[in-house]
């Protein structure tokens, strides 16, 4: 018994972590950058959301950049909060990281709370060209939100 635990934690272990911490600096900071930073490379990219942004489309990366350099400088972010945990499903890599995020119009001041859904998946990085093991961290390939 101790060693099938043994070999759940260490499975458990080797999951590349969400980049929880990124994520949150980017929309606290309203920051595009920070958040291009951990967007996919690998493809386009659905983002969806509702009022008052009223957007939906498949971005390429460089795109995805823009209309975030766009949001943060028409709306600044209140709070942002990311609910613990990665929700993921049987057979598919990667999962769901849900967070709450409030921001307000600058001109209006009118404030506006979603919840936002990333879905993430594992991408591999090689850190430092040559041989050696490659590193696999979790990249957003997509991004939900719903009015509260």
């Amino acid at each position: 018994m101790t060693i099938l635990n043994v070999f759940a934690l260490s499975a458990l272990l080797s999951l590349p972590l969400p980049p929880t911490e990124p994520i949150e600096k980017a929309f606290l900071q309203n920051s595009p950058e920070i958040l291009a930073d951990i967007l996919t490379q690998s493809g386009d990219i659905p983002v969806s959301f509702p009022e008052p942004l009223l957007f939906a489309d498949q971005l390429s990366p460089e795109q995805a950049y823009l209309v975030f350099k766009r949001i943060f400088s028409v709306y600044k972010t209140t709070e942002f909060f990311i609910t613990p945990g990665l929700t993921t499903f049987p057979g598919r890599p990667g999962g769901i990281l849900k967070a709450r995020w409030s921001f307000e119009d600058q001109k209006t001041g009118k404030p506006y709370p979603v919840r936002v859904f990333f879905y993430l998946k594992p991408e591999a990085l090689h850190p430092s060209p040559g041989p050696g093991p490659q590193v696999s961290v979790l990249k957003i390939v997509e991004i939900r939100a719903e009015r509260l």
